[in-house]
């Protein structure tokens, strides 16, 4: 998956050598699914970088155009979820994977994606998914964990529509790294970008740098090698990305108190890809010591039960001691609409927490 995430870049790795047998092919198609850098692979192939057999070729073709039909249907129902939150006044920003292929990669087919992410203003979060409830054939996947804890607290909110996810972000990343945004940075400076001839407005640069490497190294378990070429994209700038100047990430990245993230998610898109490439950011990445407390913090994101151990140490990043209060008291006493729609019995989240086996379903 590697040796296909940095397929067209500066790289130690060879994907001429690809090489894979009849029997293996259906899960090695499965896993570059998985890892969303199928249109990567077509690419290399449709470039002549790496050669398959005729019936991969046909595989593989067939499999990268259903997700090209599934992106086409996520940047239409964009389209109407834009209208929706104009109509409403209700500013957004496009966020990763349709942002992404649309002005980073040279072909936005290189990069698949499979919903809608919006930044939302936390004074129009729940005001932003209850208009789309109202306008879109639309459902919450799960009700609020307790009155009022997603303006203050949540990250996200998901909202279910036929065919399409659409995934409302009140800040970039649960847990302590995600609560340490000041909330002012992530509207700051928008960037316009066009889809289906009408603009839309995505995240700043630095912003933009900084969530990608969140995704990298804080978000899907195990890590999917898209997060790792986004990352790389961004840094090594190609015609569509530019130059990304290293000194407002640095700003940012100390301000939101991500530098240990990014150092390392910026150290691993090295040298798990192999880059062969020059940036201030890799220097200053490579030299950067993580203090005990940080690689504590980053651990708490990883492993099957990563959702509620990275919570669980949001309370050091709250400003206050209401804040902590109220947080805690949400999370060890959820709603019971939510604990139902989870499935669980009271206390089953922090059973499941520390390691125990759920009670009831």
């Amino acid at each position: 998956m590697a040796d296909v995430a940095s397929a067209g870049l500066a790289t130690r790795r060879q994907l001429t050598g690809l090489s894979i047998h009849k029997f293996a092919w259906t899960e090695f198609l499965s896993r570059c699914e998985d890892h969303r850098v199928l249109g990567l692979l077509a690419g290399a192939v449709r470039d002549g970088a790496v050669t398959v057999e005729e019936y991969q070729a046909e595989a593989l073709n067939s499999t990268l155009r259903t997700w090209l039909l599934h992106d086409l249907t996520v940047e239409r129902t964009l389209l109407q979820v834009a209208d929706i939150l104009d109509a409403a006044d209700i500013p957004f920003r496009v966020l990763k994977g349709v942002a992404l292929a649309h002005t980073v990669y040279a072909d936005p087919s290189l990069r698949v994606f499979g919903d809608i992410d919006l930044l939302i203003e936390e004074t129009d979060f729940s005001r932003a998914a209850a208009a789309l409830v109202d306008a879109l054939p639309a459902s919450r996947e799960l009700p609020e964990l307790r009155a009022g804890f997603d303006d203050r607290f949540g990250r996200e909110i998901l909202l279910r529509t036929p065919g399409v996810e659409v995934d409302l972000h009140r800040t970039l990343v649960d847990g302590p790294f995600g609560l340490s945004i000041p909330a002012a940075d992530l509207m700051a400076e928008p960037q316009s970008f066009f889809i289906g001839g009408r603009t839309l407005q995505r995240v700043s640069d630095p912003v933009r740098f900084v969530h990608a490497c969140y995704s990298s190294v804080l978000g899907d378990w195990p890590p999917r090698r898209i997060a790792q070429r986004d990352v790389a994209e961004l840094l090594v700038g190609g015609d569509r990305a530019g130059v990304l100047a290293a000194e407002p990430v640095l700003e940012l990245a100390a301000r939101w108190h991500a530098a240990p993230v990014v150092a390392l998610a910026i150290r691993r898109t090295v040298d798990d890809l192999g880059l062969l490439v020059r940036h201030p950011l890799i220097d200053w990445a490579r030299d950067y010591r993580t203090s005990l407390r940080d690689r504590m913090f980053i651990a708490a994101y990883r492993g099957r039960a990563r959702g509620y151990t990275s919570q669980a140490l949001s309370v050091f990043a709250l400003p206050s001691w209401r804040d902590r209060r109220d947080f805690l008291a949400a999370i060890l006493r959820p709603s019971r609409e939510y604990v139902e729609a989870r499935g669980f019995r009271r206390g089953d989240r922090l059973r499941k927490a520390v390691g125990m086996r759920p009670s009831g379903r």
